[in-house]
């Protein structure tokens, strides 16, 4: 079966589950969790060539989840960031500066290093795996909390555990994000 039969098939196989997913799981409308199911579709085609083909669900589920917490992270910045300008002053927006890229090298570095903390967090118990993936987008510990359900306490001691679990899996090298700092 080549790719693109895969994807059809995996699509009409789970479009209205993702979409029930989204609305149970993060309490959104059909029509929002419609967009969502199309964001997180539209993922998995771009990583087709990642995907080996077994547990579809915690494959799509995965994706799902992380574009769900891209969204409510986008929505938390935006809020926190929006500027009001007046529309009809034309200097109010200055031209974006042209972002400076890295090298090709340093790149496929930091792609390596992703790749290898995705397929770490993978291997996580699902709990660690759901508290650090939290984590790493920048929700507090509060935040965590509220949204899986368990105490701040429960958070820290996950979080602590899956920090400890991926150290040892990825060693000094592939340090976690804090690590960097």
């Amino acid at each position: 079966m080549n790719n693109d039969d895969r994807f059809q098939s995996l699509y009409r196989k789970y479009y209205k589950r993702m979409v029930r997913f989204y609305v149970l799981s993060f309490r959104v409308t059909e029509e929002d969790a419609e967009e969502l199911t199309q964001d997180a579709f539209f993922r998995f085609l771009e990583a087709m060539d990642e995907y080996r083909g077994d547990a579809e669900w915690a494959y799509l589920e995965t994706i799902a989840r992380n574009v769900a917490y891209n969204r409510i992270r986008s929505q938390k910045t935006a809020k926190r960031g929006a500027e009001t300008v007046d529309i009809h002053d034309r200097n109010a927006i200055p031209e974006p500066a042209a972002p400076a890229e890295p090298d090709y090298a340093q790149r496929e570095e930091a792609a390596l290093r992703s790749k290898r903390l995705r397929d770490a967090i993978a291997g996580l118990p699902n709990g660690s795996r759901e508290c650090i993936q939290l984590w790493l987008n920048e929700f507090t510990y509060d935040e965590i909390a509220k949204f899986l359900k368990i105490t701040v306490d429960a958070v820290k001691s996950r979080l602590r555990d899956a920090k400890k679990i991926l150290r040892a899996r990825l060693g000094d090298a592939d340090g976690l994000p804090e690590d960097e700092e």
